[in-house]
């Protein structure tokens, strides 16, 4: 069954469902928000709905998915399966993992372990089974031989933990295959990568239910979102500077999302945010910033990408950072000088991360990176081709974040086909068509 749009006029029944409805988006409000209504719809004829949070024993789930209900002949099992999907791609966690384990300080060796077994999870292996193997078995399915010996290494150190792959995956696999039976369950994840098996499963047996992302939402839903993460946070925020923000962001939910939390960081417990703070603190996301693009671009996501390339090249202002970039001539060819030259940064900041005294790992926070990386990384600026630690802290922590979810050859491929596509605008092919074939590209890795 494809993959659709949430969409709350067409809600699914139980009887015409399958066994397995994932619900996922970009920012866990929304989500949850979609799952209750999607419960609501399948509960209507009397189902019993059996909600399991982060503290259930991975016994207690599988016990729910397995087994008719003894009071209905219709059951619902909700569970968030984030951590069992993940929000990384194997071969970025991969990545991170090693990485971490380099670092061999306590909190690294935390977070190699944790990024190893939601490895493992993605990959339906156990930590448990034989380190060389369970290692080679990683290494063969991301296609990274070289790196086995190690990854075995953190294994043999990897403390036994909750074998939720060892249960819960499998009994979603049972029911996936045996269809609905009387059991459906209702998952929610935020950001799954597609490369996870059980998220491809679920894909073709079951439903995915996408809840909006990058695309701009509703007045009305951000405002609902804003209200209740400000409950949560007891900060006042007035009408106004909720649709002041709704303004200022051009109501794209992640933007939106992002800065709110920003502002009550500002504004700290018990704290009030005003319309002036707002115009303050907030960018004006109206115009299309080609920071935010280069954003688009680094998460690999090739629809959010396309539309906002189609916006760039449309007349709409630009601009990078606070600068306005100036559209009217020869706009589509400077673009491609501007996108050539990010790249450019982004592979040179690849090869530094690539270097284990950098220090980097996948995921990692913006303090962290300034504490532990940006020193590493200015004294790999002594004598290099390119400066790329000297800019504002944060803006060489987004670099570094962009940088890490590509490959070395993707980008030198990615910055190779640049002057194909020069070639192509100044013999006037379409712009919009050259450049978004280059973008898909890019993103594709081909």
């Amino acid at each position: 069954m494809p993959n659709r749009r949430f969409d709350e006029a067409s809600l699914p029944r139980f009887d015409s469902s399958p066994s397995v409805i994932l619900v996922s988006g970009a920012i866990d409000f929304f989500v949850e928000e979609a799952a209750e209504k999607v419960a609501e719809a399948l509960a209507a004829e009397g189902a019993e709905r059996l909600r399991f949070d982060d503290e259930a024993s991975p016994e207690a789930v599988t016990d729910a998915l397995l087994n008719r209900s003894l009071f209905s002949p219709r059951r619902v099992v909700e569970l968030d399966a984030t951590p069992i999907l993940g929000t990384e791609a194997p071969g970025e966690l991969f990545d991170a993992a090693l990485a971490s384990w380099q670092d061999a300080t306590p909190s690294g060796r935390r977070d190699a372990f944790r990024q190893a077994r939601s490895l493992l999870a993605a990959l339906r292996l156990e930590g448990g089974a034989d380190p060389d193997e369970t290692a080679a078995a990683v290494a063969r399915k991301l296609k990274k031989p070289d790196a086995a010996a190690a990854f075995a290494e953190l294994l043999r150190q990897l403390p036994e933990g909750k074998a939720v792959t060892s249960l819960i995956v499998p009994a979603l696999q049972t029911i996936l295959g045996r269809g609905n039976d009387g059991v459906i369950a209702l998952l929610t994840a935020v950001q799954p990568p597609k490369g996870v098996e059980l998220f491809g499963e679920i894909g073709k047996k079951g439903l995915v239910l996408e809840v909006a992302g990058e695309e701009r939402e509703t007045a009305a839903a951000l405002a609902r979102y804003a209200r209740a993460r400000a409950e949560e946070r007891d900060v006042a925020i007035e009408k106004n500077a909720i649709e002041k923000l709704i303004a200022q962001t051009g109501a794209r939910s992640e933007i939106f999302a992002s800065e709110l939390a920003k502002l009550f960081e500002w504004a700290g417990k018990g704290g009030a945010i005003q319309a002036e703070d707002v115009r303050v603190l907030v960018e004006d996301e109206t115009s299309e910033n080609l920071y935010a693009f280069y954003d688009v671009l680094a998460r690999r996501d090739a629809g959010a990408a396309l539309s906002q390339l189609e916006r760039i090249l449309s007349g709409h202002p630009v601009v990078m950072g606070e600068k306005e970039i100036d559209t009217e001539e020869y706009w589509p060819i400077r673009f491609l000088s501007l996108l050539a030259g990010e790249i450019r940064r982004m592979l040179l900041m690849r090869e530094r991360l690539d270097d284990p005294a950098a220090g980097y790992s996948v995921g990692m926070s913006s303090s962290a990176f300034q504490n532990r990386v940006l020193p590493r990384l200015k004294e790999m600026d002594r004598g290099a081709e390119r400066q790329l630690a000297s800019g504002h802290p944060f803006a060489v922590y987004k670099l570094a974040e962009r940088a890490a979810r590509y490959r070395t050859e993707e980008l030198v491929a990615a910055l190779a086909r640049a002057a194909d596509v020069d070639v192509q605008l100044k013999n006037s092919i379409p712009p919009l068509a050259a450049l978004s074939a280059y973008v898909g590209s890019v993103i594709a890795g081909d």
